[in-house]
């Protein structure tokens, strides 16, 4: 009884009940808790992107904000674990196209 078992859905079955998924595809969508937003230098979100969804856009002063490529995020939440804040959640995709932090 083999079974291959995506990173994604070994936490699944492990974490509690949530309410119902909602119909049609997901995006992850940055809140305003994301440390990177508030100044501190956090890339936590971007390493584990498969996709590269997320982005880190570089400002002046050696400052970097993340951002969503909507139309490259699967919905697949691998983001979302390794948010130390849990700045990231997932929403009913829209129009697509990028999708600024702030």
């Amino acid at each position: 009884m083999s079974q291959d078992l995506s990173r994604r859905a070994l936490f699944r079955r492990f974490s509690p009940a949530q309410d119902p998924a909602p119909q049609g595809p997901l995006v992850a969508v940055l809140g305003e808790g994301c440390l990177a937003v508030r100044g501190i230098t956090c890339a936590s979100c971007v390493d584990p992107c498969e996709p590269r969804a997320l982005k880190i856009r570089p400002m002046l002063g050696g400052r970097g904000l993340p951002t969503i490529d909507a139309t490259a995020c699967t919905g697949c939440g691998d983001c979302l674990n390794v948010c130390p804040v849990e700045a990231l959640s997932l929403q009913p995709a829209e129009n697509g196209g990028h999708t600024p932090c702030a």
